[in-house]
């Protein structure tokens, strides 16, 4: 996890301080929802922490790939959800 909060402050700026740094990673989806027009949603059950984002102009980020968005914990599925977007909004694909 430590790499993933890496690529975070590289990317970002947002420092992850640990796996239950929740406020810090939730910036992250106020970031994606305000500048970037982005839309977050997130499942949680047990066994089940799903995180995905939909946009206007891209549709849901795991959809168009078939995936089901599933990762150990809201927190890490948030980062990678943030990385992805930013990959997509850069390259035009993930």
């Amino acid at each position: 996890m430590n790499e993933l909060f890496e690529k975070i402050r590289e990317e970002f700026g947002i420092e992850i301080k640990g796996k239950k740094d929740m406020t810090n990673a939730w910036k992250l989806v106020e970031m994606l929802e305000e500048k970037g027009g982005w839309v977050v949603y997130i499942i949680t059950a047990k066994g089940r922490k799903q995180v995905d984002a939909w946009h206007p102009n891209f549709g849901s980020l795991f959809a168009q790939f078939g995936e089901n968005p599933d990762f150990g914990s809201v927190l890490e599925g948030i980062c990678n959800v943030a990385l992805l977007v930013r990959e997509l909004e850069k390259h035009g694909k993930v």
